[in-house]
């Protein structure tokens, strides 16, 4: 893999600290850099609305040394799956949707 943390200053992007979460995570994502673990990463969450970790490190690729910043793009595959169960999830906890009797119908099929 390509210099991690301890050999490359630049691996882990420089921006602000949002919470004590996001330190954390950057000690984490340090940790594995070193251990070559992880080759690029990014990471934002919000919680109510406010952005709690907004962070990047590592580098775009095997092949490519350039740093991971937050605007940096990666190919990504099926990885809408998740966020569709999420959003499922999300809309029957609040009541819109009633997924028994969503797989009630299916199964009637």
């Amino acid at each position: 893999m390509n210099d991690g943390p301890a050999s490359n200053a630049r691996w882990l992007y420089e921006s602000p600290f949002y919470s004590d979460v996001e330190a954390k995570l950057r000690r984490f994502l340090v940790d594995l850099g070193n251990a070559d673990r992880i080759l690029g990463v990014q990471v934002c969450a919000y919680k109510d609305g406010h952005v709690l970790i907004d962070t990047a490190a590592g580098v775009l690729g095997k092949h490519d040394p350039r740093p991971v910043q937050p605007d940096s793009l990666f190919p990504v595959f099926s990885a809408t799956k998740g966020i569709t169960a999420g959003m499922v999830h999300w809309l029957a906890d609040k009541g819109y949707i009633f997924l028994a009797y969503m797989a009630l119908c299916h199964g009637m099929k």
